[in-house]
């Protein structure tokens, strides 16, 4: 059960990570915010950040029942996994270049060479 209390507190922390410095700290504007450097809240104007958009990053619970009565273009939420789209917390990048074998098959990686077909 630890467990998945982790990846919970882990998909919910990458959540709540796209919210962060998106709102003026309350404790700040009147000068006592103890949390300082580790305040989830801007400290200023200057550090806001936009709120992310989270359109189209959810399936529709009415849609899934069959009770959406909103077209797909004026509902805001998935109908269809060919509409899913995911905000950039959620894009993973990747972390190493592509690795292939060199030609001699040693153990060595190098980088892939991108091959193009030009006909």
């Amino acid at each position: 059960m630890a467990a998945m209390d982790q990846a919970k507190q882990g998909a919910d922390g990458r959540f709540r990570s796209q919210f962060q410095k998106t709102m003026l700290c309350a404790f700040f504007e009147k000068g006592w915010c103890s949390k300082e450097h580790r305040c989830e809240f801007a400290h200023g104007a200057a550090q806001l950040s936009t709120v992310p958009n989270l359109k189209k990053t959810s399936l529709c619970k009415k849609w899934l029942s069959f009770q959406c009565r909103l077209s797909s273009d004026k509902c805001s939420f998935v109908h269809g996994a060919t509409e899913l789209r995911a905000t950039d917390a959620y894009v993973q990048k990747p972390k190493h270049p592509k690795t292939t074998r060199n030609s001699r098959g040693s153990g060595s990686r190098q980088p892939q060479q991108e091959q193009h077909d030009f006909q």
